[in-house]
């Protein structure tokens, strides 16, 4: 793990982009956090709360299609500097929120910002490292963890002592600002290939169950992310500053397994390790529903971010160095397919828990991840897309 954080610090452009994936998730991470607050104070029920959250990953789908027209001829460093600066701006409006569908609006800008720039930040961590020739894609993904178990953890203190959501993220927005501004030079250097990319992101049959897993893989993370919260302080009766921990604890797990995830992968076949991690994802949510403490609940999404470190990096490479396609816009259709995923999943378990309650909805989820597990091996297996 400290060869993998020594290998990305101490280059500039790979530092400058490993930072940018954490700082996306210190914004959504401590979103995430605040979510039960929020729901409390509009009086939203669960099913009306998975339709407002659902404007998040709409905005990201719907901006991906331009996403894989802008970063191959812009440039994947200058997109993620501009997009970078500009992530936090729409939490900014929060404090003026008071019905549902001001929060849709707003979420809905911060999905389209974050949609450009998950493409644009992969694409540039892939330039990196095909440029280095040092595989750096898990470790960027790792610290997209560290940000989303920090936010989480700055979100749960805010909570905790009832800081206002403008102090907030008033507050993120200027660090990460000065974060960004500070790699000005390795955003805007090192790496700036240019390439004609397509502007509908459609997967190609090249990349048809990449995208299937991707989706499956996002529609669970995506589950954790929106509802952890929640499910901890409704469902399993834990205070406002333990709910968040659920997303802390997973986005942990994921940052250690994706801080070793580029040297596992260099022992271990990459069908099986996908195999493994989706198996155990789904063992640890399912024991954790079984058990239904918060303790358990919290152990649970550990586990299953230990489970997840790797998937997703592994199939963002996997996409990116597909032949015949621009990076840019083989992560552009392949994340199409994640977002769909993203997107369907916080209405789909709100009915779940509306109708089930919100046990059933995280036990949709560990089944989902049990699917993943099952088809990884014959789909990643195939030539046309292993890595």
């Amino acid at each position: 793990m400290i060869t993998a954080l020594r290998t990305v610090w101490t280059h500039g452009p790979s530092r400058a982009v490993a930072l940018t994936f954490g700082l996306v998730n210190v914004f959504v991470g401590s979103w995430f956090a605040r979510i039960p607050e929020v729901q409390t104070t509009l009086e939203l029920s669960e099913a009306t709360l998975g339709l407002v959250l659902l404007a998040m990953p709409l905005g990201t789908l719907l901006v991906t299609p331009v996403s894989a027209w802008i970063v191959p001829r812009w440039g994947a460093g200058p997109v993620t500097f501009g997009t970078g600066l500009a992530q936090g701006l729409p939490f900014l409006l929060l404090p003026f929120t008071d019905r549902p569908l001001h929060l849709a609006g707003i979420l809905l800008g911060v999905g389209a910002l974050n949609g450009t720039l998950n493409v644009s930040m992969n694409a540039r961590a892939n330039a990196v490292e095909e440029g280095r020739n040092v595989p750096i894609m898990s470790t960027c993904h790792g610290f997209y963890s560290i940000g989303g178990m920090i936010g989480a953890g700055v979100g749960s203190a805010a909570a905790s002592i009832s800081l206002s959501f403008a102090w907030h993220f008033v507050v993120l927005v200027g660090v990460g600002a000065a974060v960004v501004l500070f790699h000005r030079a390795a955003f805007l250097g090192g790496p700036t290939t240019r390439e004609a990319g397509r502007i509908f992101a459609v997967p190609p049959p090249a990349l048809a169950g990449i995208a299937a897993l991707l989706f499956c893989v996002l529609f669970a993370e995506g589950a954790v992310s929106n509802w952890s919260a929640v499910y901890l302080r409704k469902g399993l009766g834990a205070s406002a500053g333990v709910a968040g921990l659920g997303y802390a604890a997973f986005s942990g797990a994921m940052a250690v397994g994706r801080l070793y995830g580029d040297r596992i992968l260099e022992r271990f076949e990459t069908r099986r390790v996908m195999q493994a991690g989706a198996a155990l994802g789904a063992m640890g949510l399912g024991m954790g529903v079984l058990i239904a403490h918060p303790v358990s609940g919290i152990a649970g999404f550990f586990v299953q971010g230990l489970g997840f470190a790797v998937l997703v990096p592994v199939l963002y490479r996997t996409a990116a160095r597909t032949p015949g396609l621009a990076p840019g816009a083989s992560l552009a259709a392949v994340a199409s397919a994640g977002y769909v995923g993203i997107a369907s999943g916080p209405p789909l378990l709100g009915l779940v828990a509306d109708t089930l309650g919100l046990s059933a909805a995280m036990g949709v989820v560990a089944i989902l991840a049990g699917m993943v597990s099952l088809a990884a091996g014959p789909i990643l297996q195939r030539p046309s897309v292993s890595s």
